[in-house]
């Protein structure tokens, strides 16, 4: 379900998921193609889930507000981490570009599909 509102506009998903953290962060891998950065502050086990691609670890406080026990996003600061551990969160960090470029891919076609044109996605990531 959307939730955590920006400028008016819901931007996160969350959701309920009771999945062991470890294969959470190895299927997160898996699909981002990287490493994670797991700070392991909250359940082993998951309960709710929220993501917010991009670099939203600055708002771990406003996201502990929606009960969430595991967080994904792109980047943080250094501060986050000690966050997550005042909060007993998860925090789960897989790089900026990495959690963005699914929106960008699925942009790109929905309106290949929309308009009939060719797309091309130029993969150029930084490790950043």
């Amino acid at each position: 379900m959307p939730f955590f509102e920006e400028k008016g506009r819901l931007i996160g998903l969350k959701g309920r998921a009771s999945i062991v953290r470890d294969q959470l962060v190895h299927k997160l891998e898996k699909s981002l193609g990287g490493k994670v950065k797991a700070f392991k502050s909250g359940p082993t086990k998951t309960k709710t889930i929220g993501i917010i691609t991009g670099g939203a670890g600055a708002e771990i406080y406003r996201v502990a507000e929606d009960n969430i026990d595991t967080f994904i996003t792109g980047e943080a600061p250094h501060w986050a981490a000690v966050a997550a551990d005042e909060l007993s969160m998860n925090l789960l960090l897989g790089g900026h570009y990495a959690t963005e470029a699914f929106g960008v891919k699925a942009l790109g076609a929905h309106l290949a599909e929309r308009f009939n044109i060719s797309w091309t996605f130029i993969d150029r990531p930084t490790g950043m």
